[in-house]
């Protein structure tokens, strides 16, 4: 019997749940081409290109079908569109289409298991969600009003629904397009069809009344409309051609009626180059920093394309043709559906003794853009004009072109509409004049140790080099070459690790000088950090050890945007392959660094967080443990080439010790300095920080009290601080003696952490009110 029942819920269940549609959607009326906008349907016409089930990370995306058939195969044939595992989906349109002269958006839609989906129309403007009922098991046929159904009528590209579940709900969707009203006899003033030199000028709709035509880069000869063709036989129409490139050729159609009119306009303009940039002059490597150019040696390493997000990244280029295949094999940066574009360095660059930036651009479509050169310093836009269809040569002058121009990284272009407008770029470098006869005090080569020092350029006078961890022979400078072979240098060898050696460049006119430092330090480590002490499990909470058993699904690095996310690994061993096996957690190009733990901790009941970590580079770190109280950094000091072990009292560690969830890590440059750690956990049990306070004894008596905590040491109690478990501080006191004695009648019960500090260090203590 329990069988039956069991049975017969399974059966009414499942037949509750609405299902496919097998029958299909409502056949649209016929509709003149004029006054219909179609996504999708077998009835009209529909905009070519459209993406129905573009990736927009939803639950159905692998489960969608844009050729679902409701009466099956060898049914009607007709196809709807069909989104199972519904929660959200778009539809892409290939381009940007004015609906404001459409009154209505259509659709029919049959829902699934009680969705009642929402659908936005998706413009340049403000996005609105438009509700839809549930209509479980049949198809509904929708008119929405165009008034206020997007932010912006006049650039619609997509549309998203959204309201599903993302399991068992599910939409089916047919005839999705925009309509209006067929124009009243004698008053149509469209055209059907539209050509230029008996070529039809895509994209064209009757709606919509204006195009750009992009043309070759050399065009002299004035396109023509060659066909304009009245919707109505009986509207006239008048030609007017574009005297010129740029230029604006125009239809203007007059209705039967003789007072309705509607005015096209097609816009002309020359599109990508077709000759090669102006070639630059010769000049000194000394005297120039080439970002990109056929001309000069190049920075090595430079990003041309970074994805900025940017509308043109898929479609721009660094090895662009002007002249095409056969032609010079010059080559420039291309950026089609230009809005803004980045070009990276790979590292930061001193331009201080520059005087221009230079540039050729060749502009497309009107655009006039804005370069910026980006440092650490403020960004500050630089105006370029507008030079459409041929190339303009700019120098623009130093002073006053970023915020520091002694560190500089990036540069970023922005002005562009991200579709029809483009630049061409090429010859991108900052130069200077020559120096005058005799005052030359660079250098051309600089080597350490037969080694030619990363990244050298006579301009930039400082660099770094990292040595191997265990490094105890100081590095010595073999090569310093003068550019001007007149004058003369002196080598100051580095005396010791850390250290810097110097090269003093003395000009041929005895008084010019310029000094070029080379600072060595040690880099990553080549032995393990100390082996922890052997603890109970309950006396420790391990995040990162080899020593202990660590918490479950820890991200050692979630990208928080930090500069050394690419580069930062859980695994690197400092012995190497075949060493020990010990591999502890590498942050190099340290700027910040997160650590993100599986879920919230209580670090209540421990004493102390514990870290080995070796810095790199003169870095002088913070860590801070993020909890849902206040953050409260903790300083480490700088200890280059040598495991630190650090431990330091959770007493006022974090706003709130009940809900741990994170490190973070700060205070590096992002590019040179670097930490690595190991041994990263919370116990309790006394450990003190270094070796003479071993012999510090504190004594807490009556622990737990109702009313007065008595404190008495062999040493001499600079300071106690008194926090709750959630990190506030509630008792300040400063005996300077080697008893002290805690007022707790204030206090409400529970528990408590005292820091107590002296001459030789500080601990923590637990106490207990009761």
């Amino acid at each position: 019997m329990n069988k039956i029942t069991f049975s017969l819920f399974l059966f009414f269940s499942a037949f509750g749940f609405s299902q496919a549609p097998t029958a299909d959607a409502p056949a649209p009326p016929v509709r003149n081409a004029v006054d219909v906008i179609s996504v999708f349907s077998g009835a009209y016409n529909n905009i070519p290109g459209a993406n129905y089930n573009p990736n927009w990370e939803q639950s159905g995306f692998g489960s969608a079908s844009s050729v679902y058939e409701p009466t099956g195969s060898g049914g009607s044939g007709n196809v709807v569109l069909a989104y199972p595992n519904f929660n959200y989906q778009g539809v892409e349109f290939n381009g940007t289409y004015d609906i404001s002269a459409m009154e209505f958006l259509h659709l029919d839609v049959w829902t699934v298991n009680g969705v009642t989906p929402n659908i936005a129309v998706i413009s340049s403007g403000a996005e609105i969600p438009n509700a839809i009922a549930n209509g479980d098991g049949a198809w509904q046929s929708i008119d929405i009003p165009i008034a206020g159904i997007t932010g912006n009528p006049l650039s619609v590209i997509q549309f998203k629904f959204d309201g599903g579940n993302g399991s068992s709900q599910a939409i089916y969707v047919d005839n999705l397009y925009f309509w209006k009203t067929a124009a009243a006899p004698g008053t149509d003033a469209t055209i059907s069809a539209l050509q230029v030199d008996g070529v039809a000028v895509a994209g064209f709709t009757p709606n919509s009344e204006s195009y750009s035509v992009e043309l070759l880069g050399g065009t002299t000869v004035v396109p023509q409309i060659t066909l304009a063709t009245t919707a109505d036989a009986l509207a006239s129409r008048t030609i007017t051609q574009a005297s010129g490139i740029p230029g604006d050729a125009t239809v203007l159609v007059t209705a039967q009626n003789g007072t309705t009119t509607k005015t096209y306009s097609v816009s002309f303009y020359i599109g990508a180059p077709n000759t090669d940039a102006p070639t630059p002059p010769a000049r000194n490597a000394v005297d120039v920093i080439s970002v990109f150019s056929g001309a000069y040696n190049n920075i090595s390493g430079a990003n041309y394309n970074p994805n900025w997000q940017q509308s043109g990244f898929g479609s721009a280029s660094s090895v662009y043709e002007p002249t095409g295949s056969g032609g010079s094999g010059d080559v420039v940066l291309a950026y089609p559906n230009f809005n803004y574009q980045g070009l990276e360095f790979n590292g930061t660059y001193d331009m201080s003794a520059m005087e221009f930036l230079h540039l050729d651009i060749w502009t497309v479509d009107g655009v006039a853009p804005n370069i910026a050169v980006i440092s650490s310093g403020a960004e500050i836009p630089n105006a370029i004009a507008n030079g459409d269809g041929a190339w303009q040569s700019i120098d623009i002058p130093m002073s006053g072109i970023t915020g520091n121009p002694l560190s500089i990284i990036q540069f970023k272009f922005d002005g562009g509409n991200g579709s029809s407008q483009a630049i061409y770029v090429d010859n991108l470098y900052f130069w200077k004049t020559a120096a005058a006869p005799g005052t030359d005090a660079t250098i051309s080569a600089l080597q350490v140790d037969g080694v030619a020092v990363a990244g050298f350029t006579p301009n930039s006078e400082s660099y770094s080099v990292e040595l191997l961890g265990g490094t105890t022979v100081v590095p010595q400078i073999t090569l310093a070459t003068t550019t001007d072979a007149l004058a003369s240098r002196t080598i100051t060898q580095a005396s010791g690790i850390p250290g810097a050696a110097t090269v003093l460049v003395t000009a041929q006119n005895g008084t010019t000088t310029k000094t070029y430092s080379v600072s060595f330090y040690i880099g990553a480590p080549n032995t393990d950090a100390p082996t922890p002490p052997a603890r109970n499990a309950v006396d420790v909470l391990s995040i990162f050890s080899g020593a202990y058993n660590n918490i479950s699904g820890a991200n050692y690095n979630p990208n928080w945007q930090q500069s050394g996310f690419g580069s930062a690994s859980s695994v690197y061993g400092p012995t190497g392959s075949g060493g020990s096996g010990d591999v502890v957690l590498a942050y190099p190009n340290f700027n910040y660094q997160g650590i993100e733990f599986n879920g919230t901790y209580d670090i209540s009941e421990m004493e102390f967080l514990h870290l080995d970590i070796w810095t790199v580079d003169g870095v002088a770190p913070n860590i801070a443990v993020i909890s849902s109280g206040a953050e409260i950094p903790n300083t480490i000091s700088n200890g280059d080439g040598a495991w630190q072990s650090i431990d330091i009292p959770i007493a006022g560690i974090t706003g709130n010790l009940l809900s741990v969830i994170q490190f973070k890590f700060e205070g590096g440059n992002g590019s040179s300095q670097a930490i690595y750690v190991d041994n990263l956990y919370f116990y309790k049990g006394l450990a003190l920080g270094t070796d003479d306070f071993e012999v510090t004894e504190f004594n807490v008596y009556p622990n737990p009290t109702d009313n007065i905590w008595n404190i008495r040491s062999n040493q001499n109690i600079d300071s106690i601080q008194v926090f709750d478990v959630l990190g506030k501080q509630v008792i300040t006191l400063t005996p300077n003696s080697n008893t002290a004695s805690i007022d707790a009648s204030r206090l409400i019960d529970g528990i408590y952490f005292a820091r107590l500090s002296s001459i030789k260090g500080s601990t923590s203590v637990k106490l207990i009110k009761k």
